[in-house]
């Protein structure tokens, strides 16, 4: 009896033979009653025994099969990494070698097209042999039920449940079962159906299930190209797949093998002379694996897992995260995600060229994420390390998602530094005020007893947490003049900032961060309305690439928030299982996000990003952004069609100064958000700006543009 597991051996009981003497006068009184149907003349407790029969259940799914899971880029054809408990590739009967087919047939079942569902005379020379030869057991079961027990085997697999109908663990009532269910099968399936289905779902070895995936595995070819001794050493595994691997165990192979090349020459499969040859014929292998997971999706490894993890935390395919686990890997689900294959490429190739994986002394980290403004879609997601363990000597692997939350395998993020400056002049718009107003930003200490403004505290103010006030520094050391709001920003002055900032709600400030969805890695609100260097960017845990990226990306899309999204679509087969749709809310009015806009773009002509314009002065934006001592630094910047994060720092040291370091070969004495974090985010919106969106930004209204304040 073939199945889609190995059932362990056991010892013999005297019990063994009297429940087979026993199944096999049930299974013929059975078989009598199908063929002789009851008269008036048969007792009522045959009628009573056909009618119980009846009873059973007789329809069975015979599809679909475990399958593998696929995950694909945005264009529905670019594979980036499969998912399965079962390899398998199913085939139609006609693209099988004859010889396979004829091989299966003389070794498991030779008389298939000549008997039904079930072979009383099968079951009576299995009886016969079993009482006479004991340890040389025969099985009973004709190919069809064969195909019905795998079937059964692999829905309960699918469900999740134990598959009760396994090898040894068949009673009495499974059997008879499995008899009504392979005469229902006879009555709506072909013989050749029938074959091709059990060809298809029968294990192999290992995780190989079906001819297809066992002919390729082994030998890297076809089941259409399998020879009479590859054949035979197929077919000679059904009893016990894994005790008969050929990769595994070769002498037992070749001995089960020869014992299939002879039942091929009895029935006259083969000839004197093919027997002969085949028999002489040494096993010899050309193992093809195929590996699954995001393990093997290359330059999508990570943005792969991010999907991965969406997928399983979706309970459309199941209501707990076994079940979704189960769906992954045996649910044959084609997964389309958000990823441009393109933009993934050049993503991958600026982050490696700030700083190559594998040639990385210093172990410097970058990063580098772009979604598609108004829907939130993850265009694309890199970082300069491979997919894989890290250890202390070798940095060119990671797991960890250096653009992502923790929920999906990332970090707890890192200091967005003056990227946040963004955050408070959309505030300081919203709050009615111009960016040409002229503030004075020669100011760099104010004293403890400063009032910051914090309406949703008790006394309607927030004093510095520090003992001795807040002081600090510009980042040239000077830029301490009067000037408007625009310049001060395009030029990040922390001056300028931070007045701003004394004048403006604390607790509005942190609203609109938490619109904006800006949290950190843990998803926890990392805004400390105590410390005025929040402000600043300068935050104890920080933020993701990604959730900044997405931030931004409500600007360039005139106020609206979308949620990054990673899956695109699932079907099954024909069948549409989801399309995800993108999950938005309006968060700042339109003329808002314009007045940040028309800031944020001048960043890119005369401010702190000036070199790294990307020839669309009027429709792109961007800010630069620097912590204490250069740690991390940052390019977040926009056009109407993408919105990218750019971050180069240290995962394994996140208070390390870049400065002098060799990042890429070179020592810089002072490294800022313009360095190289502004190089990888110029050039890759340099090579991809023009396959989206780049219409210019709308001009703002008149009050934006004017000085009040």
């Amino acid at each position: 009896m073939a199945s889609s597991k190995n059932v362990r051996k056991r010892r013999r009981s005297p019990g063994d033979l009297v429940q087979f003497i026993a199944l096999s006068i049930i299974a013929g009184f059975i078989a009598a009653l199908i063929m002789v149907p009851p008269t008036t003349a048969l007792s009522a407790s045959i009628n009573a025994s056909m009618n119980w029969f009846k009873s059973l259940p007789a329809s069975l799914s015979d599809g679909p099969l475990s399958q593998p899971s696929v995950i694909y880029a945005n264009d529905g054809k670019t594979e980036l990494a499969s998912y399965y408990a079962q390899n398998r590739t199913e085939v139609a009967l006609d693209d099988i070698s004859q010889h396979m087919k004829d091989a299966i047939l003389s070794s498991e079942d030779r008389n298939f097209y000549d008997h039904g569902a079930v072979s009383p005379m099968g079951i009576a020379r299995a009886l016969v042999n079993n009482v006479i030869n004991p340890e040389a057991r025969q099985g009973a079961s004709t190919l069809t039920q064969q195909y019905v027990n795998n079937l059964l085997i692999d829905a309960a697999e699918q469900a999740g449940t134990e598959a009760g109908t396994l090898g040894a663990n068949k009673d009495y009532l499974d059997k008879i079962k499995e008899i009504k269910l392979a005469i229902s099968m006879e009555q709506n399936l072909s013989k050749d159906q029938i074959l091709e289905g059990y060809l298809n779902i029968i294990n192999l070895g290992g995780s190989n299930y079906g001819v297809e995936a066992a002919a390729y595995y082994y030998w890297g070819i076809s089941a259409s190209e399998l020879s009479i001794s590859q054949s035979a050493i197929l077919a000679g595994m059904v009893v016990s797949p894994n005790v008969y691997r050929p990769d595994v165990n070769p002498e037992l192979s070749k001995e089960r093998r020869d014992v299939v090349l002879g039942t091929m020459l009895r029935d006259g499969k083969i000839t004197e002379d093919e027997y002969s040859d085949a028999l002489n014929e040494e096993i010899t292998l050309d193992i093809h694996t195929t590996p699954m997971g995001c393990s093997t999706a290359g330059d999508f490894a990570h943005f792969c897992r991010y999907a991965i993890f969406d997928f399983l935390g979706d309970e459309t395919y199941g209501a707990t995260e076994e079940d979704r686990e189960n769906a992954l890997y045996r649910g044959g689900y084609k997964i389309i995600t958000t990823v441009d294959p393109d933009a993934q490429k050049d993503a991958k190739t600026q982050v490696e060229a700030t700083q190559p994986s594998t040639n990385n002394p210093d172990r410097v980290s970058a990063a580098l994420v772009s979604v598609a403004p108004g829907t939130g879609k993850i265009i694309a997601m890199a970082q300069n390390s491979g997919y894989g363990p890290s250890d202390t000597s070798n940095f060119a692997d990671n797991y960890f998602n250096f653009n992502a939350d923790v929920d999906h395998g990332g970090v707890a993020g890192w200091q967005p530094g003056s990227t946040f400056k963004a955050v408070l002049l959309a505030q300081w718009i919203k709050d009615g005020k111009g960016v040409n107003a002229t503030i004075d930003g020669t100011t760099i200490s104010y004293p403890q007893s400063f009032q910051w403004p914090a309406s949703c505290q008790p006394e309607g103010h927030v004093l510095s947490s520090s003992g001795t006030g807040y002081s600090f520094q510009n980042a040239d050391g000077s830029s301490r003049t009067w000037g408007t709001v625009a310049y001060g920003l395009k030029n990040s002055i922390n001056s300028y900032a931070i007045k701003m900032a004394s004048v403006t709600d604390a607790c509005a400030i942190n609203d609109l961060r938490a619109k904006l969805r800006i949290t950190d890695g843990l998803g926890n609100d990392p805004y400390n309305m105590n410390n005025p260097a929040y402000l600043l960017g300068g935050w104890e845990r920080g933020t993701t690439p990604l959730a900044m990226a997405a931030a931004y990306a409500t600007f360039a899309s005139g106020g609206t928030y979308c949620e990054p999204m990673a899956l695109e679509k699932i079907t099954k087969g024909d069948t549409e299982v989801k399309t995800y749709e993108s999950t938005c809310e309006r968060v700042l009015e339109e003329d808002v996000a314009n007045g940040v806009n028309y800031v944020l773009k001048q960043v890119l002509v005369d401010g702190s990003g000036y070199q790294r314009g990307i020839g669309l002065t009027d429709a792109s934006a961007a800010k630069t952004g620097t912590t204490d001592n250069s740690a991390h630094t940052w390019t977040v910047g926009y056009t109407r069609g993408l919105s990218t994060a750019s971050w180069v720092g240290s995962v394994e040291n996140t208070s390390r100064p870049l400065n002098g370091l060799s990042i890429n070969g070179r020592v810089l004495n002072y490294v800022d958000g313009a360095t190289y974090a502004g190089t990888q985010w110029q050039k890759f919106m340099q090579a991809q700006a023009k396959n989206y969106n780049t219409d210019r930004f709308d001009t703002p209204s008149n009050t934006v543009l004017g000085t009040n304040q």
